[in-house]
């Protein structure tokens, strides 16, 4: 009796070690072929092309143009409102804070441009993120800039024009895409572009009391052609905005002026 028990527990010991190696076997086949998934996953992830950052060349940290940039948002972050001033407003006040803080950014072309790649790369992001709102944020900040750099930099206008910056804030989907599709340099645009360039372009009338609500289509405008700064839907509302632009007209027109001046004096 007590060698069938004995035979009987080695058999089952046989058997436990034969499921136990089955298993084990089992699950190595199991890892190997996780592993081999995860493997090709690698593989897929390292093929795709990188996320694009529309011409933006990150800086580095510390760089001073990644302070100037951190100034920058900071204080406009600071500032900003719901309403189209506020946030204008904010642009602003964050320009004059990078100017006495980074003079040497502000009037430095190269510098410039850099800064400028990473706002086209973020408003590019936005518009294909689909935030619209964001992007006229980002696209008047380029503008700004942009009128500065030609102002203050290169030489090559009178002044900053505002009237810029308040139509691009209220930029129709035809012209901020077309804004940032002109001036990035990959093609990541072109299948939204190709979606709004139906959209009839809008431009802002300078009369606050405009019958058509500010909004005109921009090829039907007309532009004072004394200041070259103020547009307006028509004749009419040119006539009635004009106590209000006279003043400003005269200063722009005598900026104007003195610009002509200088660059014809330079140019002999």
């Amino acid at each position: 009796a007590k060698g069938k028990a004995r035979k009987a527990a080695k058999a089952k010991k046989e058997e436990e070690e034969e499921d136990s190696s089955a298993a084990a076997a089992q699950q190595r086949e199991q890892e190997g072929a996780l592993e081999a998934q995860l493997q090709m996953q690698r593989l897929l992830i390292d093929s795709l092309p990188s996320p694009c950052q529309h011409g933006f060349d990150p800086f580095p940290e510390g760089d001073v143009c990644d302070r100037f940039l951190r100034l920058f948002l900071e204080t406009c972050n600071a500032g900003s409102g719901n309403k189209v001033r506020n946030r204008i407003e904010a642009i602003l006040d964050a320009m004059d804070a990078v100017e006495d803080e980074y003079p040497e950014v502000i009037y430095d072309s190269s510098k410039m441009k850099r800064i400028l790649s990473y706002f086209l790369s973020v408003g590019t992001d936005h518009i294909l993120d689909g935030d619209d709102d964001a992007a006229r944020i980002t696209a008047a900040v380029i503008v700004m800039w942009e009128e500065c750099i030609a102002s203050n930099v290169n030489k090559t206008k009178a002044g900053v024009q505002l009237q810029k910056l308040m139509e691009m804030v209220n930029a129709d989907d035809h012209t901020l895409v077309s804004f940032f599709r002109k001036r990035i340099t990959c093609s990541c645009l072109d299948k939204k572009y190709k979606e709004v360039k139906s959209i009839k372009k809008m431009g802002l009338c300078n009369n606050k009391k405009c019958p058509l609500g500010g909004k005109v289509e921009r090829s039907k405008m007309v532009y004072c052609t004394r200041c070259s700064v103020a547009y307006y839907c028509s004749r009419d509302c040119q006539e009635a905005a004009w106590s209000e632009h006279r003043e400003e007209c005269k200063e722009r027109a005598e900026t104007n002026a003195k610009f002509e001046s200088i660059r014809d004096h330079n140019s002999v």
